[in-house]
């Protein structure tokens, strides 16, 4: 989520988890949002299905998210979840922040969005827009990033910069059969121990050289302490006459 004014705080809960339930997600979202929210004319709730964090990183998907990174790298506030688990209830958060404000919903079509579709009212304009699924095709993706940069000039353009975009999926991405299989730990063998694990390596023979070595000098050293010996009688001292 971000915005161009101080609308975003960073929750507490956001930066000390890395996984989020979805029943704690609208929680964690509304508490990142600032006091004053209600004064942003628009608050969008960008609904983009099936989307990881771990995809905006990923060799090939570069592009496919070129307007996502600009407004986010652009706003004067931004708040981030790594990852909620089954996705995120986009309605919930939607009635939550109407409610609050004392706003209405209002559903958006992506693809056909103008200035004209965000109505002038003294409340702010809780906005749903859902995008198609990515389905993991870069294409897609792409489409979809371009829909969203839509969106942002027709939010600036009726609004300017008093706005806040909350870009989150209402669908967890399915893991495949495949990847679990390949996540999975290989089948342990019965045998035997000394097949089984490496007892020796190179550090271990540094050691047990190093060990020799020490107890080879100390006891070349005692030998040498125990073969001292002192004389048994002393000459007297000659008398002068």
């Amino acid at each position: 989520m971000w915005s161009p004014r101080n609308y975003i705080e960073a929750s507490v809960k956001t930066s000390n988890q890395f996984v989020i339930s979805k029943s704690d997600a609208t929680d964690v979202i509304m508490s990142s949002l600032s006091s004053d929210i209600c004064s942003a004319k628009v608050i969008a709730l960008v609904n983009q299905p099936e989307i990881h964090s771990n995809d905006f990183s990923r060799s090939g998907f570069e592009e496919a998210f070129s307007q996502l990174k600009e407004q986010n790298n652009n706003a004067y506030s931004r708040s981030q979840i790594e990852y909620v688990s089954n996705g995120v209830d986009v309605e919930q958060i939607a009635q939550q922040i109407a409610r609050q404000c004392d706003s209405s919903i209002a559903i958006l079509d992506a693809s056909t969005i103008t200035s004209e579709d965000l109505a002038e009212q003294e409340s702010p304009i809780v906005a749903i827009v859902s995008l198609p699924a990515g389905n993991d095709d870069v294409n897609i993706l792409k489409q979809n990033d371009d829909l969203l940069g839509d969106l942002i000039h027709a939010v600036e353009t009726k609004v300017e910069d008093n706005y806040v975009v909350i870009y989150t999926s209402s669908d967890a991405k399915p893991v495949s059969a495949q990847k679990l299989h390949r996540r999975a730990p290989a089948p342990v063998k019965n045998l035997p121990i000394f097949a089984k694990y490496q007892l020796f390596t190179p550090g271990v023979f540094m050691v047990i050289g190093v060990v020799f070595l020490l107890l080879f000098i100390a006891g070349t050293g005692i030998t040498w302490l125990a073969g001292i010996q002192t004389p048994v009688r002393f000459e007297a001292k000659q008398k002068k006459n």
